[in-house]
């Protein structure tokens, strides 16, 4: 072999030996930041998932760590919902904001009649302003910073409020009344969810003019809620439209198309008011929950349901979703 052959040569494998040398570091490299013994600064956890395309979400109750709960926010819900005070909301809530970016949180801070009861005859705004105290010394705080908090709920349907459903001038103060309470929730950086309505009510629809008149008229973010529940578990549209879905009454009746609308509670419900848990099997629950989420994906307005309850298994035992909570996490990733 001639010099000037053999110097070629040995330039070409050294430049062959010097790429490969140089891939394989790389190629080390790459490995070593996916799951080497050493760290990197940019690796704070698991991945984010994709948030489900489902409207079913969860309604918390009880230790925000459950069992049932923590299988359901592992397919990521678009909503869920917490109630105050519990310890360790705030981070079950900065938990699943890292997780499924984009997921609606609720949040309700619990105040019971014995704390707050108002009726129409006490000063509406001094009303609110005393129940927004009350919030935060039941722990609205403790929840977490107001910016990982989509929505914060007031009082809940009729427990702190005088009944307005069927009464005009119980209704204006429960629009000034809320008026006022949205105005502090706003001031304080969170975005008012106005009503928690019972399934049905009020009655008729047009009784919550003049709480829509009122918030329609803030330049600030604000949402309604109602709590859809079925009485049959009937797949009916025109049955369910006295229940179920009579939110589309309250929200064409007045003008609130467009409006942000969580449905804060829901599910199913028995007269003596219990829950589906000796009433459907699980497969019944299931089908009539994946009917209802079809529903609510006709109307643009709805964030989602958070279906009541998980976690909770003493005095509200019956509506318990841990024994479904595996299939409908299979049915949130999968959609079917």
């Amino acid at each position: 072999m001639k010099p000037s052959a053999r110097s070629t040569l040995v330039s070409g494998l050294i430049g062959y030996l010097t790429t490969w040398t140089a891939s394989f570091l790389c190629l080390a490299g790459l490995f070593c930041l996916a799951g080497c013994g050493g760290s990197s600064s940019s690796q704070t956890g698991p991945p984010p998932l994709r948030l489900s395309s489902s409207r079913l979400g969860a309604h918390i109750l009880g230790a925000p760590n459950n069992a049932g709960a923590a299988t359901i926010l592992g397919a990521c819900p678009r909503v869920v919902k917490w109630v105050a005070p519990y310890d360790g909301i705030d981070l079950a809530i900065s938990s699943y904001k890292t997780r499924c970016p984009g997921g609606i949180v609720i949040l309700r801070v619990y105040v019971s009649t014995s704390m707050a009861a108002y009726s129409a005859a006490d000063d509406p705004a001094s009303s609110a302003n005393d129940f927004w105290n009350k919030m935060l010394t039941q722990g609205l705080s403790a929840a977490g910073p107001s910016n990982q908090i989509d929505w914060l709920e007031g009082p809940n349907e009729l427990d702190n409020l005088p009944d307005w459903y069927n009464d005009s001038t119980a209704a204006d103060w429960v629009a000034s009344f809320w008026s006022t309470l949205a105005d502090l929730m706003h001031n304080a950086g969170y975005n008012p969810l106005v009503g928690s309505l019972v399934a049905g009510q009020p009655s008729p629809a047009t009784i919550f003019a003049p709480v829509a008149a009122a918030m329609k008229s803030k330049a600030y973010k604000w949402g309604w809620s109602y709590h859809p529940y079925t009485f049959g578990a009937t797949t009916s549209v025109s049955t369910e439209t006295a229940y179920a879905l009579y939110y589309r009454q309250v929200r064409d009746q007045n003008g609130l198309a467009g409006i942000p609308l969580v449905l804060s509670e829901g599910g199913y419900l028995t007269p003596s008011s219990t829950g589906w848990q000796g009433q459907l099997t699980n497969d019944q629950y299931l089908s009539w929950l994946k009917w209802f989420d079809a529903q609510l994906k006709q109307d643009p307005e709805v964030s989602g349901l958070t279906i009541f309850q998980v976690g909770n298994t003493t005095d509200w035992q019956s509506f318990d979703l841990t024994p479904i909570a595996q299939e409908l996490a299979n049915y949130l990733t999968t959609g079917s």
